[in-house]
């Protein structure tokens, strides 16, 4: 074993160890540090052996700079994956606003004691990434990343800034579509108790459309499964290539 499989190994592991720390949380709770450098280790131990050896650095600054460009592209990369999950959660928070359920603003993963609903949505979505193999995807393009960038020479693409940008408004735009049924349903809701109000003017409207909000909320929210289902599917599948946009010339 010479010294530049070693440093191919080590770059590989820190790749792969900036995308595995960009995972979601499991049932509430980050998966562990310890279970985290293992993957890396198991991962970096399959792909060091059929991936090129790389030049060894001439100095220990080099190194250095292939160090930090190997962990900032791993990062990057789990970044992007992590950003359907992001518009999940983005959803959830809307969807409890909109039915009439407490939602407490923030940008960190619902917790199931506070936003029960943003947490049930969010451990949903976990179960369809591994359901429909979207870690095996994620796999697939940290494979396919060093055919464009190999172990020492990361290197993002000169529009990778455009990819970020594009991405992170996708957050948005798949939060709102996920959200979107509930929205028109709340709005409807809302204009059939404003008519009624003006129909009877001693019903308490306000307090009902409270609770009517709340069942209709909860009844398409037992229906609209498969609608986010085929959303997290269609993401899913482009989630490999939004991860190696970043990469290609």
């Amino acid at each position: 074993m010479n010294v530049g499989f070693l440093i191919g190994w080590m770059m590989v592991f820190l790749r792969s160890l900036g995308i595995i720390l960009q995972l979601p949380l499991l049932a509430g709770r980050p998966i562990p540090i310890p279970m985290r450098v293992g993957l890396s280790v198991c991962i970096a131990t399959l792909l060091s052996g059929v991936l090129p050896v790389p030049p060894v650095p001439a100095g220990i600054w080099p190194l250095v700079a292939a160090v930090a460009g190997e962990v900032m592209l791993g990062l990057a990369l789990g970044w992007v994956a992590r950003l359907v999950f992001t518009a999940v959660e983005m959803a959830g928070r809307i969807i409890s606003t909109e039915i009439g359920l407490s939602a407490s603003p923030g940008m960190g993963v619902p917790e199931p004691a506070s936003e029960p609903l943003a947490a049930l949505l969010s451990s949903f979505a976990i179960v369809m990434f591994f359901l429909l193999g979207g870690h095996q995807m994620m796999l697939t393009a940290l494979a396919r990343s060093f055919h464009y960038a190999p172990p020492g020479l990361a290197v993002l693409a000169p529009a990778s800034a455009d990819t970020l940008i594009r991405s992170t408004g996708h957050v948005i735009e798949l939060g709102l579509r996920i959200a979107a049924p509930f929205i028109a349903m709340n709005f409807l809701v809302t204009l059939s108790f404003s008519a009624l109000g003006r129909a009877v003017p001693k019903m308490n409207v306000f307090v009902l459309s409270f609770s009517a909000r709340a069942l209709c909320g909860l009844a398409l929210l037992a229906t609209a499964a498969a609608l986010i289902a085929r959303y997290l599917f269609i993401e899913f599948g482009e989630m490999p290539i939004r991860m190696l946009q970043l990469l290609k010339p």
